[in-house]
Order: C-alpha cells, then sequence, then structure tokens
C-alpha cells in the first residue's frame, strides 16, 4: 500500500495534481483539502497493490511539491 500527502504551493498546482491523480488512478483514494484565504492546500492519496508502485513513479515524476 502506497500512502503520503501532497503538499502543492498553490490553487493551480492543487486543482492540476487532484484532476491528473482522478483520471490516471481512479482507483486511489484522494481526500482533498484547501483554503484559499490561507493559501493551504493538502491532497492524501492511498492505493492498494498492484496500483501503487505505478502512483509511487508518477508522483515522483509528475509533482515538483513537497510530500510526505
Amino acid at each position: 500500500m502506497a500512502s503520503f500527502t501532497l503538499r502543492p504551493s498553490d490553487r493551480l498546482q492543487f486543482d492540476s495534481l487532484l484532476g491528473e491523480l482522478n483520471t490516471q488512478f481512479p482507483a486511489a483514494h484522494v481526500e482533498a483539502a484547501h483554503n484559499d484565504i490561507w493559501g493551504s492546500y493538502r491532497l492524501d492519496v492511498s492505493c492498494d497493490a498492484p496500483l501503487e508502485g505505478a502512483l509511487v513513479a508518477w508522483v515522483d515524476k509528475h509533482s515538483t511539491c513537497p510530500r510526505t
């Protein structure tokens, strides 16, 4: 199982990552939270095998935001 949190820097990056994750990995569980006033954005993503490797590789390649 892969599970991590992405912290986009702005709303544009947040919306882009959310859309791409939902399109590329519809079986992944994604919880999204944002507060535009505070500039706070978070995507919690988890995925079970066999998609976990592909999801981690996609995030490593496409996401420039911090991840935990």
